[in-house]
């Protein structure tokens, strides 16, 4: 596969969700569409790697740290979408502790309920 091939007219579509503060229990669902024109299939894969390398450093990796030696080598299969790679126990914890306030603990707290209760 030639890494350097130029991606043009390629558009994925993907709903998020987003708030007009961290704080906020306000927030909007959005379509949002990004198109790929005139980037190399370098870019794409270095970009869709940094996820999956987000999702095992907040997950397996932080969970089985003492299991790990200094510059050792770990094989990861990817997974599509990459969400699915993320631990959810882990990505909850790491933001509750990122969290400086109750209140910002509750807030949170009330849209996962919210989220939860909407499915």
């Amino acid at each position: 596969m030639d890494l350097n091939q130029i991606v043009n007219n390629v558009k994925l579509s993907k709903t998020c969700s987003i708030s007009p503060d961290k704080d906020s229990n306000e927030s909007k669902s959005i379509n949002l569409e990004v198109t790929f024109d005139n980037v190399t299939l370098a870019d794409v894969f270095t970009k869709a790697m940094s996820q999956t390398v987000i999702a095992w450093q907040n997950g397996i990796g932080r969970k089985k740290f003492t299991d790990w030696t200094d510059k050792q080598s770990v094989k990861v299969q990817f997974k599509a979408p990459a969400s699915s790679t993320i631990d959810p126990e882990a990505h909850v914890g790491a933001k509750l502790a990122a969290m400086e306030t109750e209140a910002e603990v509750e807030a949170y707290i009330a849209k996962l309920r919210k989220d939860y209760a909407s499915k």
